[in-house]
């Protein structure tokens, strides 16, 4: 297990709770190659990249780059631990144990649009040491780092919703990254339509 002595705790604000509770009253409804048209059809008036977005399972960061034409920067707004208020089974993470927060923008360095905004909820038990440090180095998008240090990493998309847990956006998606076949890392992103317009 890593240990998180070397991050700030955080305390619990009404944001992250409302997180919490959302995140540990949902059912996991994985989105599977077939069922993306059936599940998306509600989202027509999506902007078809950002629906492409909502069940990528690569980096969104080089895919916001590659579409928009401009370097994309990862913006820590905040980045500790907690003990978790609630339960999340979909990251076998129990009432009371230790987590680690990581909440980010990703911001256009041209623009300074707010592309994405993410929140990730991580069982540190699941970690390596250097994914650990990769993962607090705040330097580089969750997606990268998972590239290139956890090989063998799987996501899969399991909500996508309209509204924002933690802003206004309009729509949601939320994926779960599992290591050695063990839920690790559950992220949350919400988008602005008006920033896909």
């Amino acid at each position: 297990m890593v240990l998180l002595v070397s991050l700030n705790t955080l305390q619990l604000d009404e944001g992250l709770i409302r997180l919490f509770d959302k995140l540990s009253d949902h059912r996991s409804e994985v989105i599977r190659i077939g069922e993306i048209a059936s599940r998306l059809s509600q989202y027509e008036s999506v902007p078809p990249f950002l629906r492409s977005l909502l069940v990528a399972d690569g980096t969104v960061t080089m895919a916001l780059e590659a579409y928009f034409l401009e370097q994309i920067e990862i913006c820590t707004l905040r980045q500790g631990q907690v003990l978790a208020p609630r339960d999340i089974s979909a990251l076998d993470l129990n009432k009371g144990e230790q987590c680690l927060i990581r909440e980010v923008q990703l911001l256009g360095v041209e623009s300074s649009k707010c592309y994405v905004h993410a929140v990730t909820v991580i069982n540190p038990s699941r970690l390596s040491p250097i994914l650990f440090e990769q993962l607090v180095d705040e330097e580089e998008g969750i997606g990268a780092i998972l590239r290139n240090v956890a090989k063998g990493s799987f996501r899969e998309v399991i909500h996508i919703g309209t509204g924002g847990l933690m802003t206004d956006a309009d729509i949601h998606r939320r994926y779960r990254v599992s290591l050695n076949s063990l839920p690790a890392l559950l992220i949350t992103e919400e988008f602005e339509l008006s920033s896909y317009r």
